[in-house]
């Protein structure tokens, strides 16, 4: 069962956003799972929402155009609305010095993105799935 029931998937990449849905969605079926391609998307999306209906995390993929992961990630914790909300970056961009920028800007973690399907369930299990 996911500790998170709604998430927010940033990706610009159509194979991957569809990877993770299923994935997910075999792991807790119950799980909502709401898409945007890029970080301005992302941004328009919550700020439709109700504060009641935020997501319980964000998941950024780094390298997106218009908006970064890490310019979403400045943006969700420097608003009070969506300050609260868990936040995971991944990414291919693989240098010790980004992931430590992205974990003194608040996020909850920074991985590697995942490049095989075990990989995605791994990543989905160790940081959505209660323990």
């Amino acid at each position: 069962m996911l500790k998170y029931k709604k998430i927010v998937l940033v990706d610009d990449d159509a194979d991957d956003r569809q990877i993770f849905d299923e994935i997910l969605r075999e792991i807790d079926p119950e799980a909502e799972v709401v898409n945007a391609e890029n970080g301005l998307e992302m941004v328009a999306m919550l700020d439709k929402m109700p504060d009641d209906q935020l997501p319980d995390m964000i998941i950024l993929d780094q390298n997106m155009p218009k908006m970064t992961g890490k310019e979403s990630l400045v943006f969700l914790k420097e608003s009070p609305r969506y300050k609260s909300i868990s936040t995971i970056v991944y990414s291919t961009y693989q240098v010790k010095d980004f992931y430590q920028e992205c974990l003194e800007l608040g996020a909850q973690d920074v991985v590697a993105k995942p490049d095989t399907i075990q990989a995605y369930r791994e990543m989905i299990e160790q940081f959505l799935v209660a323990h």
